[in-house]
């Protein structure tokens, strides 16, 4: 997806785990871990596919690449990694290009082939509001 920001506007908006929920409403809660700074703990919420589904997971951020790149796996919980990147496009756009890698949990088993596209939608929504917040930020 590309935004009208600068690359280092949507990377240190991004770099901001907590504030995470302000765009991804799936995702309830991120705390950083006062003790570990590298790792938090994520809380997803969602009402759908029948079901009311609520995970956590501790996660690991792994070593950075600053305006280019931060990846995560998870260590315990809903298993899962992904990578946010971002790539400069001009002096005030960035592309961004968001992976996510999971294991569907037991409980949703039987309706699995509908979780991928539901996920991917959301996410899709979340870039695309974490897109209008980045410019927003930038305008004020």
């Amino acid at each position: 997806m590309e935004i009208d920001v600068p690359v280092g506007v949507a990377y240190n908006l991004y770099s901001d785990r907590e504030s995470i929920p302000r765009w991804m409403p799936i995702i309830s809660s991120v705390k950083v871990l006062k003790d570990k700074p590298d790792l938090s703990r994520w809380s997803l919420k969602y009402e759908g596919l029948g079901q009311n589904i609520e995970y956590s997971w501790l996660a690991r951020n792994m070593q950075p690449t600053p305006n280019q790149k931060i990846h995560w796996r998870s260590l315990e919980g809903v298993p899962n990694r992904g990578a946010i990147r971002f790539f400069r496009k001009g002096p005030s756009s960035c592309l961004l290009e968001l992976t996510v890698s999971y294991e569907i949990p037991e409980v949703l088993v039987p309706v699995a082939t509908a979780v991928q596209p539901v996920l991917e939608n959301l996410l899709r929504g979340g870039l695309e509001r974490f897109a209008k917040l980045a410019e927003s930020t930038l305008a004020d």
